[in-house]
């Protein structure tokens, strides 16, 4: 599969069996019945968006992003979630994603495109600095189950 392949539209509840599998492929688990809950909830979300690349009806990958007015760095667009079938990486359809989520950024009137990634993914690293994403920082996370 190829980048002249690929199509890119907005996730259904439809997609949860294939956004599941792509959601394992970065290392979270869940469930098809999850995933339709997840995706019902972002899109309903006031600010999110996602959009599925697909070749035919085949899920490819897929990006979730939002708005986020800030204070410290006024408004940016933030990819909470990028993931491609491993099977398809170099096809196109990270860049074509993402290329998206920078055209979406600009229509909304965002200065940014942020995102972050895990340490461990260091191909990922090399696919952002290769369309042009910078490290801005070396920060931890920190959570909390509540």
């Amino acid at each position: 599969m190829v980048a002249e392949d690929l199509t890119l539209r907005s996730l259904s509840v439809e997609d949860a069996v294939e956004v599941a599998a792509l959601t394992v492929q970065l290392g979270y688990d869940l469930e098809a019945e999850g995933a339709k809950a997840r995706i019902s909830d972002v899109l309903t979300a006031l600010g999110h968006h996602t959009f599925g690349a697909f070749s035919g009806e085949v899920l490819l990958g897929y990006l979730h992003c939002y708005q986020a007015p800030t204070i410290d760095k006024g408004m940016m667009l933030c990819v909470q979630a990028l993931v491609v079938d491993e099977r398809v990486r170099g096809s196109g359809a990270g860049r074509h994603l993402m290329t998206e989520a920078e055209r979406l950024a600009r229509e909304l009137g965002c200065k940014t495109v942020s995102l972050s990634s895990n340490e461990r993914r260091t191909g990922a690293h090399s696919f952002y600095e290769r369309i042009g994403y910078q490290r801005s920082s070396r920060s931890y996370s920190f959570t909390k189950q509540i």
